[in-house]
C-alpha cells in the first residue's frame, strides 16, 4: 500500500511538472507573437550594442537576433508559470519591459559618453601642447629665466 501511494505520488509530481513545462510554452508563445515582441527585441540587442557584445558579430545580425530572441524567451517569466496572464496584464508585462531595458541602454551609453568626452578633451589639450609656438624653444627657455630672476630679488 505504501509503495502505491509512492507511486501515485511521482505520477502526480511529473503531471504537475509537465502542465508547468506546457504553461512556460504557452506563455512563450504569447510573448513571442505579441505586437511588442520586436521591440523588446531590438531594445535588447541595443543593450547588447551599448556593452560591445553585439558589435563582435555585426555580419551575423541574424544569428545574433536568434539568439537574443533565445535568451528573451527562457529568461522571461513575469509570473510563476501555472498563473495565466491575461492579455492586458500581458500588454502591460511587455510595455514595462520595453521601457526597463530602453532605461538600461541610457544608463550604459552615459559613462561611455562621459568617457569619450574626457577622451576628447585630453586629445585637444596634447593637440594643443604639441603645437609648434612662435617661440623657439631656446627663446621660451630664456623667456622663462628672465620671468624667474625677477622673483629672485
Amino acid at each position: 500500500m505504501e509503495a502505491n501511494k509512492n507511486n501515485n505520488v511521482g505520477v502526480n509530481h511529473h503531471h504537475h511538472h509537465k502542465e508547468e513545462e506546457d504553461d512556460d510554452e504557452l506563455l512563450k508563445i504569447r510573448i513571442s507573437s505579441h505586437p511588442l515582441y520586436e521591440r523588446l527585441v531590438e531594445n535588447h540587442l541595443n543593450c547588447l550594442k551599448v556593452g560591445g557584445i553585439g558589435d563582435r558579430g555585426r555580419n551575423n545580425s541574424k544569428s545574433n537576433q536568434r539568439k537574443a530572441e533565445h535568451s528573451i524567451s527562457t529568461k522571461i517569466n513575469p509570473c510563476c508559470s501555472s498563473m495565466q496572464l491575461n492579455q492586458s496584464e500581458l500588454d502591460l508585462f511587455m510595455e514595462g519591459y520595453c521601457s526597463a531595458l530602453s532605461k538600461l541602454k541610457e544608463a550604459m551609453e552615459e559613462p561611455q559618453q562621459q568617457t569619450i568626452a574626457f577622451i576628447n578633451g585630453m586629445h585637444s589639450q596634447l593637440r594643443d601642447l604639441a603645437r609648434p609656438t612662435h617661440l623657439s624653444p631656446n627663446v621660451f627657455l630664456q623667456e622663462t629665466e628672465r620671468n624667474n630672476s625677477k622673483y629672485v630679488d
